[in-house]
């Protein structure tokens, strides 16, 4: 029997990452869209509309498309309300990360899911290679830097323009891509206590750099949303001056010992792909709990707190 899949917000992270997936499961079935701009929404939906309830009334959405998934694509500003509401009818739930625009949100949306149906889309700690790279780990001390770039703003800026609206957004480049940083960062090296924090702006950066201690181990997180290049590469680095690096753009582990290939070429949506398998009961299924990345939240909430402005931010 196909599963009911519903969406909640049809912009430029659902066409781009989550339509291709669904579209292509043969267990799950499209059946329902909600957005308050109809016309965009089919416009972004095309072919894969026809049959499908497109509706800018929310009950409308769950009550007549029944969806027994749902994907919650909305501006982050707009997550609680269709989850919460998703949650009460009865489906699961993927949540585009952060859970909610204020953690104080983020908070009352892990704590409404009780049966463990919330789930958020953090697909990096899924990547293939992660075990290769813990292996990979030089013995004794060692300084750890994750560095994510991305050219992010000026090509998603026409279609997000909320990006840039602390209010909508509840941050900058810290809570956007610093979600995904951290979560891979404790999945390999466990929970980190935030030491330091420089940003480029107060409200919506674009720059970062984060300092944060994984059980003593010195962390560094970089992070530049207005980069001409695109990178994610977590690196740590002997006492003796050894490297190992997990490159995920490149889809690699290097080592002085040679390099090791991914096999898959889009990590970035494994998330996705596993909470499908999850609802299924399919062999792969995964997710990123709400009380998870709630303490993903949290920490990134404590990084703004020791917020220092540095206009000219070196990077």
């Amino acid at each position: 029997m196909s599963l009911r899949y519903g969406v909640v917000g049809c912009g430029r992270v659902f066409q781009r990452y989550h339509l291709p997936v669904v579209t292509a499961d043969e267990d799950v079935t499209l059946v329902a869209a909600f957005d308050p701009d109809v016309d965009s929404a089919r416009t972004v939906l095309r072919a894969a509309a026809e049959g499908v309830l497109v509706t800018a009334d929310l009950e409308e959405f769950l009550t007549v498309g029944r969806p027994d998934l749902v994907a919650v694509c909305s501006p982050n500003d707009a997550h609680v309300a269709p989850a919460l509401a998703a949650l009460e009818a009865g489906a699961q739930v993927l949540c585009e990360k952060p859970l909610a625009a204020e953690v104080t949100d983020a908070r009352r949306l892990a704590r409404a899911d009780s049966n463990g149906r919330l789930a958020v889309n953090l697909p990096y700690r899924f990547h293939e290679l992660v075990p290769s790279f813990v292996k990979a780990l030089p013995e004794g001390p060692y300084d750890i830097t994750l560095t994510f770039t991305t050219a992010g703003q000026r090509l998603w800026r026409p279609v997000t323009n909320w990006y840039t609206d602390a209010a909508r957004a509840g941050g900058g480049a810290l809570l956007d891509l610093g979600s995904h940083a951290l979560d891979l960062l404790t999945a390999v090296f466990g929970k980190p206590r935030p030491v330091a924090c420089q940003v480029d702006r107060l409200g919506a950066e674009e720059r970062v750099v984060a300092k944060l201690e994984f059980a003593g181990t010195p962390a560094t997180v970089r992070i530049d949303r207005a980069s001409r290049a695109l990178a994610l590469r977590l690196e740590a680095v002997g006492a003796d001056g050894e490297s190992v690096v997990l490159d995920v753009k490149r889809g690699e582990v290097r080592t002085s010992s040679g390099v090791i290939v991914a096999e898959s070429r889009q990590p970035e949506l494994a998330a996705i792909r596993g909470f499908l398998d999850h609802a299924a009961g399919r062999p792969g299924g995964r997710v990123v709990t709400a009380a998870e990345a709630l303490d993903l939240q949290e920490t990134i909430a404590s990084l703004y707190g020791h917020a220092e402005c540095v206009q000219e931010l070196a990077f």
